[in-house]
């Protein structure tokens, strides 16, 4: 089966990755940021720390303190419809949600609080890599209204907002400037992906296609947008053949990313940073590291194989169709004895890349 050590490296990267998008996105702390040429997406990265900055409380408290001076750029209903796809730690979510109320005051994620399990036990919130997860101190009242121990929460306030000259940053940056709405969602994608159609922004943003539809016919009244040309229906005339159907122009958006040069207030990269959905990815990781965690010894690797091979399946499926598989090397359909070999080899190696 999966090898032992491959959870502890496989954990190590995304906490790395972690601290490489919080310090770029403001976060206080030292060490390398995210990839010049890639825009950072925050509801991933924030449904990503609920499960993997549990590993690091220095990074989990600091990513505390960024979100109660900047939460407000967060778009809760887009975090919300990206958690329905199994990312990220509901329960965490809500803890977290209840600390950033009560710290800063923001009313909106008051929304993501839920009730705690009846249970008259505390979970550590703290985990540690060679399994002895222990909680110290005494009980912060903020988490354990929310199931949890740690000891004192003391926020150092070192934050910054999300530099706009900095590519990467290039979302919020555009949050900033038309709100935590879809239209950031649309620009964002035809600048960094090109001409897209509403089912292929939706897909990519987490919002439905008919809202990023909306969106689009409205924005596209400005001038700034170009909608493309609806396609003329030919009725059948009274007794006559039907007309044969054709197939019919593409119907994706576009804009002309000249137009929005004012944006680019960086020296790297020369043009606009790449989209590229790290959500799929980042679930494949979780469902993995879930799976190995949970798994039954007592089963042989043949059916430990096959019960790995189903939970994976729509992810895998995920990650083709947003046509990643490629980029990190794992195909959609992967034979019975190349599964975990690739996947141990290849997702330490996607997530460092990322």
């Amino acid at each position: 089966m999966l090898p032992p050590i491959f959870s502890r490296q496989l954990v190590e990267a995304l906490v790395e990755w972690l601290w490489r998008s919080w310090i770029s996105l403001g976060v206080a702390g030292h060490g390398g940021r995210a990839r010049l040429d890639r825009v950072i997406d925050p509801e991933v990265l924030l449904l990503a720390s609920t499960v993997w900055a549990r590993y690091d409380p220095r990074l989990f408290d600091e990513m505390l303190d960024w979100l109660g001076q900047h939460g407000s750029l967060i778009n809760l209903q887009r975090l919300r419809n990206l958690h329905k796809t199994g990312l990220g730690d509901a329960a965490i979510l809500s803890a977290i949600a209840g600390v950033i109320l009560e710290q800063s005051g923001q009313p909106k994620w008051k929304a993501l609080i839920q009730p705690p399990a009846a249970s008259g036990s505390l979970q550590p919130l703290f985990l540690s890599l060679d399994g002895k997860n222990a909680a110290w101190g005494r009980a912060e009242p903020l988490f354990a209204a929310h199931g949890f121990h740690r000891g004192k929460l003391e926020l150092r306030h070192l934050s910054q907002p999300p530099s706009p000259a900095d590519a990467p940053n290039l979302w919020l940056k555009l949050r900033s400037l038309f709100g935590t709405s879809s239209r950031a969602e649309i620009v964002l994608q035809l600048l960094t992906v090109g001409p897209s159609t509403a089912g292929e922004i939706a897909r990519r943003s987490g919002f439905t296609a008919g809202s990023i539809l909306v969106a689009l016919r409205e924005m596209a009244l400005s001038g700034h947008l170009y909608e493309p040309p609806r396609p003329v229906r030919v009725r059948a005339q009274r007794g006559q053949p039907a007309p044969a159907r054709t197939r019919g122009p593409s119907m994706a958006y576009s804009l002309r990313s000249e137009d929005w040069g004012f944006l680019r207030s960086w020296s790297e990269p020369s043009e606009f940073p790449v989209l590229q959905p790290p959500g799929p990815l980042l679930l494949l990781c979780q469902q993995i590291l879930a799976f190995q965690a949970e798994a039954k010894t007592s089963a042989s690797p043949e059916a430990q194989s096959i019960q790995l091979r189903d939970i994976l399946s729509p992810t895998l499926h995920a990650l083709h169709q947003h046509g990643l598989s490629g980029e990190y090397g794992i195909p959609r359909e992967l034979p019975g004895d190349s599964l975990i070999p690739t996947l141990t080899r290849r997702l330490p190696e996607a997530v460092a890349s990322l």
